[in-house]
C-alpha cells in the first residue's frame, strides 16, 4: 500500500472488522481523522495510523491476503481461554441483555467498538442461536474482528439462567463468547471448544465455575490427551 493511499468507508470497515454505518458515526462524533475535501468520506493511511496508535486498535493496513496469511497460526483453545478471562455473575434477563453484559466486561475491546460488537452478536442471534444445548451458548459475530490483536474465548456466568432459544430448549447460564481477528482462528476454536463441550467431565468441570487459571489448566491437560 502506498504512503499517500486513502481508504474509504467500506475500506476501513473491512480492514477494521467493523459496520459501515459505525466508520460513519464515529467521523460525525469526530473520533476519526477524515480528510475534509471531497462529498464521499475518504481516510489517509498516516492520520489511520496514528489513530490506532493512540487508541491501542490494531490496524493492518497491509494487503489484505498478506495480512490472512499472518494470522494462520492455530491458537491453542487454552491460550485464547487466558487471553479472554472468566466473570462471573454477568447480569441480565433476556438475550440482548446479557449479551450486553458481556461485550461491557471485555476490556480488550475498545469502548467505541463495543456497541458495533454488540449489534454484531445480536444480529447473529436473531439469525440462529448459538445455544448448543446443556445450559450453555457459544456467542460470535458473523464477521471477524480485524482489531483484535489476539484470538479470545470469553467464559462469562450468568448471574440467572435465560431463556436462549437453544436446541434443547433449556435455559443457558454459561455464555463461552468467541472473538478472533481471522476466520481460520474463529474455525479453529470453534471446533476445539466444541470437542471440549462434549466430555462430560470437562463439562461438570465447567459447571463448578472454575477460576481461570484452574480452567486453563484443565484444558491444557484435555489438549494434550486429545491434541485440539
Amino acid at each position: 500500500m502506498k504512503k499517500n493511499m486513502t481508504l474509504s468507508v467500506f475500506d476501513l470497515s473491512t480492514y477494521l472488522g467493523v459496520n459501515p454505518d459505525t466508520i460513519k458515526r464515529w467521523v460525525r462524533q469526530g473520533k476519526l481523522p477524515v480528510l475534509p475535501k471531497g462529498a464521499d468520506l475518504r481516510f489517509e493511511k498516516k492520520d489511520l495510523e496514528k489513530w490506532a496508535a493512540l487508541h491501542n486498535i490494531r490496524l493492518n493496513l497491509t494487503d489484505k491476503k498478506s495480512a490472512e496469511k499472518q494470522n494462520q497460526d492455530d491458537v491453542p483453545l487454552s491460550q485464547a481461554l487466558q487471553n479472554g478471562g472468566i466473570y462471573f455473575d454477568i447480569p441480565g434477563n433476556n438475550v440482548v441483555s446479557v449479551l450486553e453484559s458481556c461485550v461491557k466486561k471485555i476490556f480488550q475491546v475498545p469502548d467505541d467498538f463495543k456497541p458495533d460488537l454488540l449489534d454484531r452478536l445480536v444480529e447473529r442471534e436473531n439469525a440462529f442461536s448459538t445455544g448448543v444445548g446443556n445450559g450453555m451458548a457459544i456467542p460470535h459475530p458473523r464477521q471477524q474482528l480485524s482489531y483484535l490483536p489476539d484470538p479470545m474465548i470469553t467464559v462469562n456466568f450468568l448471574a440467572d439462567p435465560v431463556d436462549y432459544n437453544a436446541l434443547d430448549g433449556r435455559p443457558v447460564s454459561i455464555l463461552f463468547c468467541i472473538l478472533c481477528p481471522s476466520l481460520q482462528h474463529h474455525l479453529h476454536l470453534l471446533s476445539a471448544l466444541s470437542f471440549c463441550l462434549k466430555d462430560a467431565d470437562f463439562v461438570a468441570f465447567i459447571k463448578s465455575r472454575p477460576q481461570l487459571d484452574e480452567l486453563v489448566e484443565q484444558t491444557m491437560v484435555l489438549q494434550k490427551a486429545n491434541p485440539l
